[in-house]
C-alpha cells in the first residue's frame, strides 16, 4: 500500500536522525529546501515537520529553523501503525442525477469496507482542481480517482503522480499520451448509435449540439455521428452542427435563457432539420424549449436524442430517448483500478464500458415530407 506524501517525507526525515545522519544541534534543510528536494507542498513538509516535533526528534526556533534535539522518540520506540483501510480521494467538477451521481454510487459500492473515499468538486476550475489535488494528497491519500475539467492540457499535478507511480484512475476522460488508468463510456459507438437511431426512423436532415467544452467525451462522441453519417453517404455539413450551449460548462456565466435563444435562431435558420443528436442532457432540455418556442412539436417535427437522462418522471411530458452510460460500472472499475495499483504500482489499464439506446418519448419517424 502507499503511503501519504507527507509520512514519506516524515520517515525520510526521521530515518536520517535516528541513523546519525542528522546529531542533536543540526538544524534541518529550510521548509523551501525540502520542498525543492522532495517535489512536494510547503503544507506537506510542514505536516512532517510537525510530527518530527511531536514525537520529540526536532524544535522548531523562530528565525534559527528546525534543531534536532533527540535521536529516539520520546516514550521510547513508537508503536508500529494500525492497520487502516486506504484513503481514497475523488474529484469531480460536479454531478448531479443525469451524470456523475451514478458514478460516485458505483464508487463507493465497490469501495465498501475496502476504503474509505474522501470527495471533492472543482467546480469545472482546473486551478481548484489542482489544489484540491494538492489538499487530498496532504490529507493523506492512498489513490486518486479523478474527473478532470479539461482533455486539452494534462493537468500537472497528474503528470507527477503519474511519473512517481501514484494510484490514479482517469474517470470519462482520455488523455493521450500518459501512461495512466482511464475508464470511459464508449463514446465513440454512443454517437454512432444515436445518428444510426434516427437514420433507421427515416431522418436525413440531422443536426449535432453540443457545448464547446473542451474534453474528450464530446470529440468521441462528435465522431460517432460523423462515422454514422459516412455510413449512409450522408455529409454532416458543419452548418449542421451547433456548439455554442454554454450555460452547461461548469463555471460558466452564460444563462439558459441565452442559449435558448441561440438554438432557436440556429433551429429557425435549419429549417430542413428533422432530428437532432445533442451530446449532455441538459443541453437536450434546451433544445426542447428552444424547439417549443418555435412551435416545433417533440417528436412529431422534432426528433431529439441525447446522452443520458435521470429518472423518467423529471421529464413527465417528454421522457427522453438516450444512450444510457452505465455510470456504476465506471465508477466501481475506476475503484477497483486504483485497488489494483495499489498492491502492485505501475499497473495501467484503458478500459471501456459498453453504453446502449433507450428509447423515450422524444423521437419518431420523419415527417413524410423530409424522408428521401
Amino acid at each position: 500500500m502507499s503511503e501519504a506524501l507527507y509520512a514519506q517525507v516524515h520517515e525520510t526525515l526521521r530515518a536520517r536522525i535516528v541513523g546519525g545522519g542528522l546529531a542533536v544541534g543540526d538544524r534541518l534543510p529550510t521548509q523551501a529546501e525540502l520542498v525543492e528536494e522532495f517535489s512536494v507542498s510547503a503544507i506537506t513538509i510542514k505536516r512532517a515537520l510537525d510530527m518530527l516535533r511531536d514525537e520529540g526528534f526536532v524544535t522548531r526556533r523562530p528565525r534559527i529553523g528546525t534543531i534536532v534535539v533527540s535521536t529516539t522518540p520520546a516514550g521510547g520506540a513508537p508503536s508500529a501503525p494500525a492497520d487502516r483501510l486506504p484513503l481514497v480521494g475523488y474529484i469531480v467538477p460536479g454531478f448531479d442525477d443525469a451524470f456523475g451521481s451514478h458514478l460516485l454510487g458505483g464508487i463507493l459500492a465497490a469501495s465498501s469496507e475496502r476504503a474509505h473515499v474522501v470527495v471533492a468538486m472543482s467546480r469545472g476550475s482546473s486551478e481548484l482542481e489542482e489544489r484540491l489535488i494538492e489538499e487530498q494528497l496532504d490529507g493523506g491519500i492512498d489513490g486518486l480517482v479523478l474527473l478532470p475539467t479539461s482533455s486539452q492540457s494534462i493537468p500537472q499535478s497528474v503528470a507527477t503522480l503519474v511519473g512517481r507511480g501514484f494510484p490514479i484512475v482517469i474517470v470519462d476522460r482520455t488523455l493521450t499520451g500518459v501512461p495512466v488508468s482511464t475508464v470511459t463510456s464508449d463514446n465513440v459507438t454512443g454517437g454512432q448509435l444515436a445518428a444510426e437511431y434516427l437514420f433507421d426512423l427515416g431522418h436525413t436532415r440531422i443536426a449535432l449540439v453540443q457545448s464547446p467544452n473542451a474534453v474528450s467525451t464530446l470529440d468521441e462522441r462528435r465522431r460517432g455521428v460523423v462515422a454514422a453519417h459516412a455510413a449512409h453517404q450522408v455529409r454532416l455539413e458543419e452548418s449542421q452542427v451547433y456548439s455554442g450551449v454554454r450555460s452547461v460548462v461548469p463555471g460558466s456565466e452564460v444563462t439558459p435563457e441565452d442559449d435558448v435563444d441561440g438554438l432557436a435562431a440556429f433551429l429557425e435558420a435549419h429549417p430542413d432539420l428533422t432530428g437532432c443528436v445533442v451530446t449532455e442532457y441538459h443541453s437536450a432540455r434546451l433544445v426542447l424549449q428552444a424547439a417549443h418556442r418555435l412551435g416545433r412539436t417533440v417528436p412529431d417535427d422534432l426528433s431529439v436524442i441525447c446522452f443520458d437522462a435521470p429518472p423518467e418522471y423529471v421529464d413527465a411530458a417528454v421522457p427522453l430517448t438516450h444512450v444510457e452510460q452505465d455510470q456504476h460500472a465506471i465508477g466501481a472499475r475506476a475503484f477497483e483500478l486504483v485497488e489494483r495499483q495499489l498492491a502492485e504500482r505501475g499497473d495501467v489499464s484503458q478500459d471501456t464500458v459498453p453504453v446502449r439506446i433507450l428509447a423515450g418519448g422524444s423521437t419518431a419517424p420523419a415527417p413524410r415530407s423530409a424522408r428521401s
